[in-house]
């Protein structure tokens, strides 16, 4: 039997173990609201990372803010089309002019035209009229193909015509060049190729002489178009299509003036000082004459300086000029129609 001073130790203790019990009932009970509240939360998705790239210019990072407005219509944009210069209309126009052949004398020889029997004139009724340019050099000079083609002839024309004569040209060479070009050299002292070689621009095909029907040793030079070489009246101007000397210019003077047939009108053709108006030099010519209605043009100056130019004739409207310039390796072009 317990003594009456040990039961209060004993109900102390109870009420303890009572208390200790209640708080590992409230701790588990805590726990587990914890646990509840905790599996309902929803788990965040994963962040998707973007790599950005530094721009061209930077070599630091910088992000590019994507616009979510309505993107705006751009006006179409037009290139203007360069309306080509017509000499009708302009004082002159200056044109890229695809100049085909070589002169077919070269330097240090005489590789300029004889100014004083140009393409289309007859030296004031004294001669025939002409049907291609001369180049003035010594006997032996060697003759070069003015670009690249096919021998047709390579022979004196005692039998075979290229004119209303035989024996005309002396010893010849016709080639025919793309575009149905001719090139003729008459004259020849001696002929270095042969009917059907193929020649290339600048081949040594014979060399200056005085055969046929020269006076005075010298190449005649003639391009001609069409006709199979061989028609007298298919000739062009060779200083139009020769390539003008390196610095220099080609000039080609249209007259469409009072009269349907050619006759030779004496033109004046000035080149003044660069930036004034006092001559330089002056060129004397005349326009084509008669039988030389189907080229273009009606006259031509090759191989001229760069720079201001005055054209200069008369008709029956009375004296016509007209300034011009002149550019390197160009073509300047000048048209007078009838007042």
């Amino acid at each position: 039997m317990l003594s009456i001073a040990s039961q209060p130790d004993q109900q102390a203790g109870r009420v303890q173990r009572l208390l200790e019990k209640h708080n590992h009932m409230y701790r588990a009970l805590i726990l587990f609201v914890l646990f509840i509240i905790a599996s309902c939360v929803p788990v965040p998705a994963p962040v998707e990372t973007v790599a950005v790239l530094p721009s061209a210019a930077s070599t630091e990072f910088a992000f590019t803010p994507i616009s979510t407005s309505t993107p705006t219509t751009m006006a179409p944009t037009f290139t203007p089309t360069q309306i080509p210069c017509d000499p009708l209309t302009a004082d002159f126009c200056i044109i890229d002019w695809k100049f085909p052949f070589h002169a077919p004398i070269l330097p240090p020889d005489t590789d300029s035209v004889d100014g004083t029997y140009r393409y289309g004139s007859t030296q004031s009724g004294a001669r025939d009229p002409h049907h291609g340019v001369e180049f003035q050099n010594r006997f032996g000079t060697p003759v070069y193909a003015a670009g690249d083609g096919v021998v047709v002839f390579a022979d004196p024309d005692k039998t075979t015509k290229f004119s209303p004569w035989t024996n005309f040209y002396g010893n010849m060479v016709l080639i025919r060049h793309a575009g149905d070009f001719y090139t003729l050299y008459a004259h020849l002292s001696n002929i270095f190729v042969q009917a059907g070689s193929q020649i290339k621009a600048g081949e040594r095909i014979g060399e200056v002489g005085q055969t046929g029907g020269a006076t005075g040793s010298h190449l005649h030079f003639e391009v001609r178009r069409g006709g199979a070489g061989t028609d007298y009246f298919s000739t062009e101007n060779p200083e139009l299509w020769l390539i003008p000397a390196e610095g220099t210019g080609t000039l080609a003077i249209t007259l469409k003036v009072d009269v349907e047939r050619n006759y030779e009108r004496p033109l004046v053709v000035t080149r003044f000082l660069d930036g004034s108006t006092d001559p330089l030099f002056v060129y004397y010519l005349s326009s084509y004459t008669k039988g030389f209605e189907h080229n273009e043009e009606d006259a031509v100056l090759g191989s001229l300086p760069p720079g201001r130019y005055k054209v200069a004739f008369s008709d029956g409207s009375g004296l016509r000029e007209r300034i011009v310039l002149v550019e390197a390796g160009k073509l300047t072009q000048v048209v007078f129609e009838k007042k």
